[in-house]
């Protein structure tokens, strides 16, 4: 997910990251994810990894 406007918090069982614009949140597939905007609220686009490429690990 890419930050497009505001904050907001993105928890997983792995942890909480805050984020603002410009910042991109990974969020795995398959976990659930809780996401707190702070403030007046946030704007984000949703980016998928496309099925047909292959996954590079970090």
């Amino acid at each position: 997910m890419i930050v497009l406007k505001g904050r907001l918090s993105v928890s997983t069982r792995d942890g909480t990251v805050t984020a603002g614009p410009g910042d991109i949140v990974y969020m795995p597939e398959g976990q659930s994810v809780t996401i707190t905007i702070e403030g007046e609220g946030a704007t984000t686009a949703f980016v998928t990894y496309p099925h047909w490429a292959e996954v590079r690990e970090r």
